[in-house]
């Protein structure tokens, strides 16, 4: 088969499970894989013939494609925030919209005029001015992307997963991006209690109730990991109360939590940090104007300043 016809009729398989576009999409990735070839190159060469090996490849995964799995998981890879990363069923794909939650914490640390974008050399052993801690930090995609945007800040990654955990330090060591990624059951009080003070704390935590999951694309149901997507139906914000717990311990006066959330419990979200005592809470729209993030403000302390050097409500995010 030719590289050309080869492309098109993976596509034709394809649209079948998904809209034409998309379907188009997975063709050229898997196509781009199997050759080495962009598609402009890959246009050049439509008449050439695929080889043997290169044959056996796109027959194995098209049989993957076609059971419903995910072309990351076929291809081992995803893209997120400019990172190409390793990616297995241990982990949830990155998704666009969690780029988003990146973005605004890197605009707000720049807006507040951190200095923590550019490290040089006589500086690697200086102290970080700007701690973090991703909480559920899956593939390790949102504390890798933050360290590489900000060289300079102190980033960590906890998660209960210890092959998660696995992808996510594959990931740094493949990037050459230092994150510490630690084992921790965040439900579990005393655990996440043992988890370093920061100034920034980002999640994209499980939020959907178990009932939704006959709602849910079946390449996500049958192939994402289930701890990573649902909570009970009878207590959709349990991470979220941890998350406000493990603030009130762990995150310094006039620091931030910035979290992914349900579109349909934003209400409810913010209603539960205000309740909390948190203070300039902000619910953020994504691209497709659905509610899905917040950002939330530990208040200072009456009696005490900051402990850290790092974002206070003084240079406003």
């Amino acid at each position: 088969m030719k590289t050309g016809e080869a492309e098109h009729w993976l596509w034709e398989q394809l649209k079948d499970i998904y809209n034409e576009s998309e379907a188009a999409k997975i063709a050229s990735m898997i196509l781009e894989h199997i050759t080495g070839l962009p598609r402009a190159e890959r246009l050049m060469k439509k008449d050439e013939p695929l080889v043997v090996g290169q044959s056996h490849l796109l027959t194995e995964y098209y049989h993957r494609l076609i059971n419903h799995e995910p072309v990351q998981y076929v291809l081992n890879e995803a893209w997120f925030y400019g990172l190409k990363l390793f990616m297995d069923n241990h982990v949830l794909i990155p998704r666009p919209e969690t780029e988003e939650l990146v973005d605004w914490i890197v605009k707000d640390v720049r807006k507040a005029g951190k200095d923590v974008f550019e490290r040089r050399p006589a500086e690697a052993d200086k102290t970080s001015s700007l701690k973090i801690i991703d909480v559920g930090t899956g593939s390790g995609c949102i504390a890798l992307a933050l360290k590489k945007a900000m060289p300079k800040a102190e980033v960590w990654g906890c998660d209960a997963s210890e092959s998660a955990l696995n992808v996510a330090r594959r990931n740094g060591s493949e990037l050459n991006i230092r994150v510490d990624f630690t084992g921790v059951n965040f439900l579990d009080e005393a655990q996440r209690r043992q988890l370093p003070t920061v100034d920034i704390i980002v999640s994209n935590p499980p939020y959907i109730p178990l009932k939704d999951k006959k709602t849910m694309d079946v390449n996500v149901v049958a192939h994402e990991p289930h701890s990573a997507l649902f909570v009970p139906d009878d207590d959709p914000l349990i991470f979220y109360k941890a998350l406000a717990d493990f603030g009130k311990h762990r995150l310094h006066a006039g620091g931030f939590i910035y979290m992914e959330i349900n579109e349909e419990l934003g209400l409810y979200t913010t209603r539960l940090f205000k309740t909390e005592g948190y203070i300039n809470v902000e619910l953020k729209q994504d691209m497709q104007g659905k509610d899905r993030m917040i950002k939330v403000q530990k208040a200072h302390s009456p009696l005490h300043t900051p402990v850290s050097k790092g974002i206070t409500s003084a240079n406003k995010i």
